[in-house]
C-alpha cells in the first residue's frame, strides 16, 4: 500500500517560497542611498519575519527523504532521478543568468574570460544568486545513505512506545540543537579569524561555509524527526503554537533590537545570517510554527488551502526563476526616486515577482522539456484511462526540493 501523502508539505513549501521571495524584494530596497529610516526599519522587522523561508526547504527535505527511503533506497535509480529533478534545472538557469548578465554587461561571448565564468557559476553561482542552494542540499541528497544510517537511533527512539519516544527523541533533539548552537556560535564569531589564521583549503572552506550542508544539518535533523513520527510531530506542532507564539515574540524583538543596535547608517542585514545562534532559534521557533499553522489549514481546507497547495506545486520552479523576474523588475524601479516609498515598493514588489515567477513555473510545466526548467513538475503524467473504477494513491515518491510526491 502507498504511504500517506503528507499534504502539508505543500503548503509549507509555498509559504517557504513566499518567504524567499520577500527576504530579495527587501533587499533590492533596503540598501539604497535615497531610503529613509521608518522605511528601512519596517523593511529590517519584515525580513526577520521571513527569515525561516530557506532552512524550511532543509527541512522539507530531512522529511521527504526519510519518509520516503529510510526502508529501501536503490541509489542509482534515485541519484538519476535526483539529477534530472534538480541539478539538470540547477544548470540550465546557471546558463540563463550568465548569458543574461552577460548581454547587460556587454561581455563578448567569443572572449574567454567569459566562458571561464560560466564554470565559476556552475561553482559558486552569484548572478543567480539564490542557486547557491541547489549544490548545499544537494549534498544531503549524494549522503542519504549516510544519513540513513546514522538516522537509525533516531527511528528506533521516534517509533518506540509513545511517553518514551517523546522524552528520548526530545533529548536528543535538545543535544543535537546546543551541538548546532555551538557550531553556529563558531561560524558568527570565530569562523572569520580562524579562516585567515588558518590559510590555504581551511579557510576557503570556512569563507564558504553557507554552501556546506554540515551548517544546515540541525534543520534536515528536525525534518527527520517529523517523517519518523508524523501523527506525534503534527500535534506537537498545533498544541505549541500558543507557547511557542510567545517564545517567537520573544526572539523577534531580541533580534530587532540587535539589528537595530548595529544598523547607525544603514540597516546590517548581515548580522541576521542563518549562521548565528539567535538567528538559529529564530527559525527554529517560526518553523515550528509555521508547520502548526500548515496542519490546522490543511484539516479545515478551503480555496486557501487550494490557493496555497497549487503554489507549492510550482513553487520550485517559481525559486529558480523569481531573481531572473526581480533583475528586470529593479531595472525598472531603480529609475524612481522612492524616498518615503520603500516599503510599499517592496512589498508590490514582492507580489509582482512571486506571481509572475509561479506564472512562468506553471507555463514552463506545459513544455515539452519543461523539466528542464522546473524539475518533475515539468513531466506530464499520464492521464488515467476512463472507467477504471477507483485509483490506487501513487507512492510517495519526492520529486524535488521538499517536494510531497
Amino acid at each position: 500500500m502507498a504511504r500517506e501523502r503528507i499534504e502539508e508539505v505543500a503548503l509549507l513549501r509555498a509559504l517557504a517560497f513566499f518567504a524567499i521571495v520577500m527576504q530579495h524584494s527587501i533587499a533590492e530596497y533596503i540598501y539604497r542611498a535615497d531610503i529613509l529610516q521608518p522605511d528601512a526599519v519596517m523593511l529590517g522587522m519584515l525580513f526577520h519575519f521571513t527569515r525561516f523561508g530557506t532552512p524550511a526547504f532543509v527541512f522539507l527535505s530531512g522529511v521527504i527523504l526519510i519518509y520516503n527511503y529510510s526502508d529501501k533506497l536503490a541509489y542509482g535509480p534515485y541519484l538519476r532521478k535526483r539529477f534530472n529533478d534538480i541539478l539538470a534545472p540547477f544548470l540550465a538557469w546557471t546558463v540563463i543568468y550568465w548569458a543574461t548578465i552577460s548581454m547587460v554587461m556587454d561581455y563578448s561571448f567569443a572572449d574567454l574570460n567569459t566562458w571561464r565564468e560560466l564554470g565559476r557559476q556552475l561553482l559558486k553561482p552569484t548572478y543567480g544568486y539564490h542557486l547557491w542552494f541547489i549544490p548545499m542540499i544537494f549534498q544531503f541528497y549524494l549522503l542519504l545513505p549516510l544519513l540513513l544510517k546514522l538516522a537509525a537511533p533516531l527511528r528506533r527512539f521516534a517509533m518506540g512506545e509513545p511517553d518514551r519516544a517523546v522524552r528520548r527523541t526530545a533529548w536528543l533533539l535538545v543535544l543535537a540543537a546546543a551541538a548546532y548552537g555551538a557550531l553556529m556560535w563558531f561560524s558568527y564569531y570565530r569562523a572569520g579569524a580562524s579562516a585567515s589564521a588558518a590559510g590555504g583549503l581551511w579557510e576557503w572552506l570556512l569563507v564558504n561555509r553557507n554552501m556546506w550542508f554540515v551548517f544546515y544539518f540541525f534543520y534536515f535533523m528536525l525534518g527527520a524527526v517529523c517523517a519518523y513520527g508524523l501523527a506525534r510531530f503534527r500535534e506537537a506542532a498545533v498544541r505549541s503554537l500558543v507557547w511557542n507564539g510567545l517564545l517567537f515574540i520573544g526572539l523577534y524583538v531580541w533580534i530587532g533590537y540587535e539589528l537595530l543596535g548595529l544598523s547607525m547608517e544603514d540597516m546590517k542585514l548581515g548580522a541576521s545570517t542563518y549562521l548565528r545562534p539567535v538567528t538559529f532559534l529564530l527559525i527554529v521557533s517560526q518553523l515550528l510554527a509555521a508547520y502548526g499553522a500548515v496542519v490546522v489549514l490543511d484539516r479545515h481546507g478551503g480555496m486557501f488551502k487550494k490557493w496555497l497547495a497549487f503554489i507549492g506545486k510550482h513553487s520550485f520552479g517559481g525559486f529558480l526563476a523569481h531573481a531572473y523576474v526581480l533583475m528586470f523588475v529593479s531595472f525598472y524601479t531603480r529609475q524612481f526616486e522612492l524616498a518615503g516609498y520603500h516599503l510599499p515598493a517592496a512589498v508590490l514588489t514582492f507580489v509582482v515577482v512571486a506571481a509572475v515567477s509561479i506564472g512562468l513555473s506553471k507555463a514552463a510545466s506545459l513544455l515539452p522539456f519543461g523539466w528542464l526548467l522546473v524539475g518533475a513538475q515539468g513531466r506530464r503524467r499520464p492521464k488515467r484511462p476512463a472507467g477504471t473504477g477507483a485509483v490506487v494513491p501513487a507512492p510517495h515518491k519526492g520529486t524535488g526540493i521538499g517536494d510531497s510526491r
